[in-house]
This record gives structure tokens, sequence and C-alpha cells, in this order.
């Protein structure tokens, strides 16, 4: 776990000066919402998201993300597979029972057949394994949202 998040918070190098990432021009209209389970993680996200210009919201568990209202406009959810209580498969599995078609990206800390089976089964339109880099999550974004004309490549 340390050595992800140690990994993972190398992205959040991008609000230092000087720092070798890039930052969005202007601000995209598409809004990230993260669902993990992991406070440091959902902060390491939030922070370099946000750099990039997105829209950003965060949630501790799946129970809190149904809880709340969808933002309008365009969004993209960035859901952890393994969380305590419903887990990331359970929750798309419960979006798509509702009918709520929203473009989704899995990130799972595990490497292993069984993940990687259980993410292709619940149809992403992009899947992480932690820890990842700036240049994954934004292709991962751009799978998620191709009709986003703002998004940094």
């Amino acid at each position: 776990m340390h050595n992800v998040l140690a990994q993972t918070m190398e992205i959040v190098s991008a609000s230092i000066p000087g720092s070798r990432y890039r930052q969005l021009g202007k601000k995209s209209t598409a809004t990230i919402i993260v669902v993990d389970d992991d406070a440091s993680m959902r902060r390491a996200l939030r922070r370099q998201l946000q750099v990039l210009g997105f829209e950003v919201s965060d949630f501790q568990s799946a129970e809190d993300f149904l809880s709340g209202d969808l933002p309008a406009g365009d969004l993209c959810l960035l859901l952890d597979v393994y969380m305590p209580g419903m887990t990331g498969i359970e929750l798309c599995r419960k979006l798509t029972a509702a009918g709520r078609h929203v473009p989704t990206i899995l990130i799972s800390g595990r490497d292993d057949v069984q993940t990687r089976k259980m993410m292709r089964d619940a149809h992403p339109r992009a899947s992480l394994l932690k820890p990842f880099d700036e240049k994954s999550l934004l292709r991962a974004i751009r799978k998620a949202l191709p009709n986003q004309l703002d998004l940094p490549h």
C-alpha cells in the first residue's frame, strides 16, 4: 500500500512550480467523480485532476456516491474496484440496472487474473492498475469522454 501511495503521490507534484507535468490551458467542462475508500488516493487524484483543469467530486464509498445527485454535464466516474461495503463492480452493475450510464474508469491495486476478468466483465470505458501515471490517467479520461475537445493530450 505504501508503495502504491508513494508512486501515486508523484502525480500531485504537478502543483509544484517547475514541475514536469503540464497544466490544462483552460478549465475543462467535464467533471471527474472519484470513488475510492483510500483517503490519500482520493486526495492525490483530486489535486492532480484539479491542476489539469477538471471539476472534481470525491466520495469514500459507493454508498456515499449513490446518496448524492449526479452533476449536470459531461462527467466520468473514476472508481476503485475493491472497497468495503459495495464494491466498484457492484456499483457499475447498480448504475447500469438503474439506466444511469456514466462513463466509468475502473482502478485497482490488484493485478491478478480474477481482478482483470471482473474489470473486463464490468465493461468500463477504461481500466487502470495502481500505481498509474498522468499520461495513463489522461488517456483513460479521453476514452471515457471522447467528445470533450478541451482535454489535455
